[in-house]
């Protein structure tokens, strides 16, 4: 199978910006991609578009963080944790929860992996309500602290608010470079399909042209994912999937398989689409093949598929049809004296949405998802507020 592969610096694209196109680029670009490079060699910022109100619609799990930071493995090991790996809470957890609450380094923010990618996209388009997010809170202090947040950042909360439980949580621990992270979604688990019906709900699915699901959502609700996105199949509306966690794709594996004709946009990391291959026998760790099939897996509408797969270290690869793949490398990142790898997956979304509802070129949706993935690294948790203001000469 032949492959179409570019490979775009990021740490030399400043010096791309006043090169000619190569003969390279140019065999191996289609005519859009061509148009949009000649534009940055230009040095001419491409046009951004007026966006409405609640153009973006997230659906995910609403938590409060609760991060601390250790120096050895021992909490993982009590409580049989995995670095790097994000599961639920069982019963054996619920200690865990007291234990972090009682050390001296803990910090609470606003969090669950959807919400933050929103707030992210919020912090870029500088714009209130750009954006809107549901999920489930409980009727308690809690769920109220955390919509207020939301709106301190311009993200409009439509959630669905139950009393059977307490708002949801999420340990996060931090080791050095790794990141564990135990869910206890509380409230977020109750969600239902008659948020729907509800009026001001309605007229928000209408008005939005994008929208987002993790993973983690799928599995608390799978059917409002699926009727949602049959509808922007039907509509030809933009429907985007996030794979989120390994344990998804093992637990949860028809769901995924019979959503994915309806998506238009898959973004997973290396481990979540070799789990994906695993899970459905396809008996390959190749990330190209995985990342090929999954590009051309049956589709409900003519749009062609994007795929995205993430690393830390490796480049982000995108599979578009006709075998095309663009390679974007990752700059290193200086450690400073806060690193924390927490939502950089879930800021590499927001960066990337916050430039794809704008219609903006590919290459430089795929740079500001990195770039505000690499910005979050500076801060413990997803905390918009110790941000800088977002300027596109960053990237």
């Amino acid at each position: 199978m032949s492959k179409r592969i570019l490979s775009i610096s990021l740490i030399s694209f400043p010096l791309l910006q006043k090169a000619p196109i190569t003969p390279f680029l140019q065999a191996h670009l289609g005519q859009r991609f061509r148009t949009s490079l000649r534009s940055l060699c230009d040095c001419k910022k491409p046009a951004k578009m007026e966006l409405p109100e609640g153009v973006l619609m997230g659906f995910g799990n609403p938590l409060l963080d609760i991060t601390c930071t250790v120096e050895d493995n021992v909490i993982l090991e009590r409580y049989g944790l995995e670095a790097n790996a994000a599961i639920i809470a069982e019963e054996k957890h619920d200690a865990l929860f007291d234990e972090l609450m009682n050390m001296e380094n803990v910090i609470y923010s606003a969090g669950g992996a959807c919400q933050n990618s929103m707030r992210i996209f919020q912090w870029i388009v500088q714009t209130p309500f750009r954006a809107v997010f549901s999920g489930c809170v409980g009727k308690d202090k809690l769920g109220d602290r955390i919509e207020k947040r939301a709106r301190a950042d311009g993200l409009l909360a439509l959630y669905q608010v139950k009393e059977e439980l307490p708002t949801g949580s999420c340990a996060v621990i931090i080791n050095g470079q790794n990141r564990s992270l135990v869910a206890n979604l509380g409230a977020a688990s109750l969600f239902t399909e008659d948020w729907i019906d509800d009026e001001e709900n309605t007229c928000a699915l209408e008005r939005a042209k994008y929208f987002y699901f993790t993973g983690f959502f799928l599995a608390v609700c799978g059917p409002v994912v699926e009727r949602v996105a049959i509808m922007c199949c039907e509509s030809k509306r933009i429907a985007i999937l996030n794979f989120s966690a390994v344990f998804v794709l093992q637990m949860h594996r028809d769901a995924v398989a019979n959503l994915i004709q309806y998506v238009d946009i898959i973004i997973c990391n290396k481990e979540e689409a070799i789990a994906f291959a695993d899970s459905n026998d396809w008996k390959t760790k190749n990330i190209f093949e995985i990342g090929s099939r999954l590009q051309k897996m049956p589709k409900g509408n003519v749009r062609p598929r994007l795929v995205m797969i993430t690393d830390a270290v490796c480049p982000v690869l995108v599979f578009q049809d006709n075998d095309r793949v663009l390679e974007y490398p990752v700059p290193k990142v200086t450690r400073g004296p806060v690193f924390d790898t927490n939502g950089c997956g879930d800021a590499f979304v927001g960066g990337f949405l916050a430039m794809f509802v704008q219609r903006m070129p590919l290459d430089y949706c795929i740079r500001t998802g990195i770039f505000a993935s690499q910005q979050i690294l500076n801060v413990v948790g997803v905390q918009i507020g110790q941000l800088p203001k977002f300027s596109e000469k960053c990237i």
